[in-house]
């Protein structure tokens, strides 16, 4: 009974959050304020803008995430995957809110000059909107901890943190093993995440000595690799239902399947690649600005494989709940 209101207790504060949030972006005060300035030492042009609740990302993502705790609190019959949707909220917060500081480009929306874009100082609705992500945090964590599966969870955070890293070497390895099977030279090699040019990438592989005609193959080399990971893991899957649970496993599986998509539609919108993190000028801008491929056939081959990786996970996943392994939440 005492976990019980304890649980009711949690809904209750998320949904004051999640009142103050709506309150706080329609009244759209001032958020923050940034420099932007070309992205050249000999072109230093910069410029002062301040952004509201409004223009910015950050409200809209704190609302989307409470959102989420809230459904997943009420609706009792979506295991396994709610231990690891709660799970996954407390981090995407405590990165949008260093994002913020670190590199609050991916969190303008439509942002006016050039990036770089560097951090000013905070304004009233940013402090607030602070506070808020930090109530939601602990709330977050402490939801964790009522439903029993705060070591697992450690667990679980550091194998999707080991996923994440595994996938960003594999791609940028692809764009580096691609560009040497061409005869070119690497020469900057960033196989995990890293802020350049006022941008927080994933990752970054700087080439040369590439044939002009082989530079798109090598462009698109981290989306090769990331298929090929992609089909390993899905007769994986296929042959050894046990894994259909590991969450690291499913994390790799995730990327692979979105990597593309996302590259694709965020991209086309201006949007950074993991909508808070990567570049708004990746991997497939680029291929389709060297070979003239248009973006719209892109976005009709994205939307495609986000049909069949939902096609996917339903046969893997969901058609397979009749015959469970084991509904628990294990790494």
């Amino acid at each position: 009974m005492q976990e019980e209101k304890l649980k009711n207790l949690v809904l209750y504060c998320n949904l004051v959050i999640l009142v103050f949030g709506i309150t706080l972006l329609l009244l759209n005060i001032n958020m923050i304020s940034v420099i932007h300035a070309k992205a050249s030492e000999w072109l230093p042009v910069l410029v002062y803008e301040t952004y509201s609740t409004l223009e910015t990302s950050f409200l809209y993502l704190l609302i989307l995430l409470l959102i989420v705790n809230i459904l997943f609190i009420k609706i009792r019959d979506l295991k396994p995957f709610k231990p690891y949707i709660i799970s996954l909220t407390p981090i995407v917060a405590i990165i949008s809110m260093l994002l913020l500081f670190l590199n609050p480009h991916t969190m303008i929306l439509n942002p006016k000059g050039w990036p770089p874009t560097l951090f000013d100082r905070i304004e009233l609705g940013g402090i607030i909107t602070i506070i808020l992500f930090c109530c939601f945090t602990v709330i977050t964590i402490f939801q964790i901890y009522l439903e029993g599966i705060i070591k697992n969870y450690l667990k679980t955070v550091g194998l999707i943190i080991g996923a994440l890293l595994l996938s960003d070497f594999a791609h940028e390895s692809g764009h580096a093993i691609i560009a040497i099977l061409a005869s070119g030279e690497i020469e900057v090699f960033y196989p995990f995440p890293v802020l350049l040019g006022g941008e927080f990438n994933a990752g970054y592989v700087g080439f040369s000595n590439v044939s002009s005609n082989l530079i798109p193959l090598v462009i698109l080399g981290g989306e090769i690799f990331q298929w090929i990971i992609v089909s390993i893991i899905i007769v994986i899957l296929h042959f050894k239902p046990k894994y259909r649970k590991n969450i690291f496993i499913l994390t790799l599986l995730f990327i692979g399947l979105l990597d593309f998509p996302l590259y694709v539609i965020n991209n086309s919108m201006g949007l950074p690649h993991w909508f808070l993190v990567g570049s708004t000028n990746g991997d497939i801008m680029i291929f389709s600005a060297l070979t003239n491929f248009p973006i719209w056939a892109f976005n009709i081959i994205a939307f495609g494989q986000l049909l069949i990786t939902g096609l996917i996970l339903y046969k893997l996943i969901f058609k397979n709940r009749r015959n469970p392994i084991k509904e628990d939440f294990t790494p």
